[in-house]
């Protein structure tokens, strides 16, 4: 989920004009950043979480390195010596801190849970901007801050429908830090989207955390490689492509066409995907419990985001 910012409005096709192609496109994208958690749900169960952001970044890094070099090297490397150090510190938040924390969170926690803990998102970015960008402190917002935490309480407490134990807790908050860190990425790119174009931005930083997945790789690691199930790399696959080469060429040029609040609002799709199929692929139970924590943390959200 990235940033909403509005852009100005460029022509193309009529066909890449039409509100409907952009409006199924985004829908197409929230079904894959749905699916994303269990995908990183399969991922960890082969691979550590640092691991886990090898293999996932080095291909987006790749594929990022061959779509903007070749085109747009000049612009690249003036926007690296302008601001080197702010587009490595948007990969190390933005990708590596998020996945890691993402990662090593599911190796205890539903994906479907996951994915409502990372609806936290706008909360965190809330609150941040209050303390960093000085943006006025609002009661209403305040009060879907606190709806949306006491929806993840229900969600954690009673939605996998059986007792839970001290480290479960404990592994949910890890999962927190995930939306806590792309916070951190989203008001620290303000300034740096701002100077420059947003999908430059995007993809330099994705190229800085596939350098920084480098120091994960070990030797035990490229040794396993080639006995790691087809289902592994499916999932990878999935996760550098669709979910994050081809999801955020889409976002920004969808943040082009449309108001960024319009854009946004697409996101809420993103926890019914997560929970819909992990319920379908992963067997994981859907509670009535965590259908009541999701309605009431996504209620708390809307809140806080709602304009």
């Amino acid at each position: 989920m990235m940033p909403a910012k509005n852009l100005p409005a460029h022509r193309h096709h009529p066909f890449l004009d039409s509100p409907a192609t952009w409006t199924a496109l985004l829908i197409l994208v929230t079904l894959f950043w749905g699916n994303s958690f269990i995908a990183v749900k399969v991922i960890v169960q082969h691979v550590s979480p640092l691991e886990l952001v090898t293999v996932r970044f080095v291909p987006v890094a790749l594929i990022f390195a061959a779509l903007l070099l070749p085109t747009r090297g000049r612009e690249v490397w003036a926007m690296v010596r302008a601001d080197g150090w702010r587009l490595a510190f948007l990969g190390l938040t933005g990708a590596v801190l998020y996945n890691t924390f993402l990662g090593w969170g599911e190796t205890r926690v539903a994906a479907g849970t996951a994915s409502l803990i990372i609806a936290l998102n706008p909360t965190f970015i809330y609150t941040l901007s209050i303390l960093v960008l000085g943006e006025p402190f609002l009661w209403r917002r305040a009060l879907g801050l606190a709806v949306a935490f006491a929806g993840l309480f229900v969600i954690v407490r009673w939605g996998s429908g059986r007792p839970i134990a001290l480290d479960d807790v404990g592994y949910a908050l890890i999962v927190m830090l995930a939306p806590l860190n792309w916070a951190v990425y989203t008001i620290s790119g303000k300034t740096v989207i701002a100077r420059h174009p947003p999908l430059l931005v995007v993809g330099v930083s994705m190229i800085f955390a596939g350098l920084f997945s480098l120091v994960f790789v070990r030797p035990s690691l490229i040794a396993q490689l080639p006995t790691l199930p087809a289902s592994f790399w499916w999932a990878v696959l999935f996760l550098a492509v669709p979910c994050t080469v081809f999801a955020f060429v889409v976002w920004f040029g969808a943040l082009e066409r449309m108001p960024a609040g319009r854009a946004a609002g697409f996101i809420y799709l993103v926890p019914m995907f997560a929970v819909t199929f992990s319920r379908w692929l992963l067997d994981e139970p859907v509670t009535p419990a965590l259908l009541l924590g999701a309605a009431i943390l996504i209620a708390g959200v809307y809140l806080v985001n709602r304009r």
